[in-house]
């Protein structure tokens, strides 16, 4: 066991040695009690509830970077929203036939479509299934569902 610190020991010097000539060589000031205290800290290992709050902490600092809001989001229409991408599809083909970096541009459509369009694409197409299996299922009054019966009911006698 003892020999097992030993090597330990060993390995983590020579880390904080490799660590130490890569600063030094990349012009930092490095000290090796600094690489010590540094080695020691990321030797401990932590525990599972000490990772989910690291993640947590980090998971709130992206959040906090991105300016993300914790508010509701806006229901957005979906007038609204074919408007918007009508409107981007005619700037993507004016741009598209006039700019004249058109592999700089097509590279710029992608990301901003990708990015910015393709949520706003998947909520229309939700919706459209949404709506298509509503009329499926929609409730229709007594009164229309008999007679589509008595219809059918004809239309089969006919036959």
């Amino acid at each position: 066991m003892d020999r097992k610190k030993v090597c330990e020991k060993s390995s983590a010097m020579l880390v904080e040695e490799e660590i130490v000539s890569l600063g030094k060589s990349m012009g930092l000031e490095v000290e090796e009690r600094d690489m010590n205290e540094l080695v020691e800290e990321h030797t401990q290992e932590l525990t599972t509830e000490e990772i989910q709050e690291l993640q947590s902490q980090q998971h709130t600092e992206v959040r906090q970077e991105i300016g993300f809001e914790e508010s509701e989001e806006e229901v957005i229409s979906t007038s609204e929203i074919k408007e918007i991408l009508g409107m981007w599809e005619r700037v993507s083909q004016f741009v598209e036939k006039k700019h004249p970096e058109k592999v700089t541009t097509g590279r710029a459509y992608d990301l901003f479509n990708d990015t910015c369009l393709i949520p706003f694409r998947n909520i229309l197409s939700g919706r459209k299934k949404q709506t298509s299996l509503d009329m499926f299922f929609s409730k229709r009054p007594t009164g229309e569902s008999e007679k589509n019966v008595a219809k059918k009911a004809k239309t089969s006698e006919d036959i």
